[in-house]
């Protein structure tokens, strides 16, 4: 098993859970820019463009491996290849959950695009409890994956 990072994506509070992670299972950032808070050796840069990252993991990811994102749409397709994959919520995407966690994203932007819903807030900042709930979802998924093999 892989754990493949969408590094451009994963927030700052997540990364140290998945460097500690490192030590027992290969963990691949692939990432655009280099992130600091992550050893070089963990990461994979890729050209700046249009999903980058995520094609790059894309192509490398296998069934076995996870996938850790906050992109709802590569989360469903990833999920349709039969790739397993973590949201920085510490939700576990299947091909069950991806197609309507999408609808429901696309949903709420367009109604927020009619002013139905606020707008994001920007720099929202992430509790103490959600980090948990990220590091209880990836030891779950490992723990799940690691049974499949």
């Amino acid at each position: 098993m892989t754990i493949w990072v969408d590094g451009d994506s994963a927030p700052r509070d997540i990364r140290p859970i998945l460097v500690r992670r490192s030590a027992t299972i290969p963990v691949r950032f692939v990432s655009v820019r280099k992130l600091p808070d992550v050893p070089a050796s963990l990461t994979t840069l890729v050209p700046a463009g249009a999903d980058s990252a995520d094609r790059y993991i894309e192509e490398r990811a296998t069934a076995g491996d996870l996938v850790v994102t906050r992109d709802i749409p590569f989360a469903e397709r990833l999920a349709n290849l039969g790739i397993a994959t973590l949201s920085d919520r510490g939700v576990l995407y299947t091909k069950e959950n991806a197609s309507e966690r999408r609808s429901l994203r696309d949903a709420t932007a367009e109604m927020r695009l009619l002013g139905i819903v606020p707008p994001q807030p920007k720099g929202s900042h992430r509790t103490a409890k959600e980090t948990k709930q990220f590091a209880d979802g990836l030891d779950r998924a490992v723990a799940t994956i690691g049974r499949m093999e």
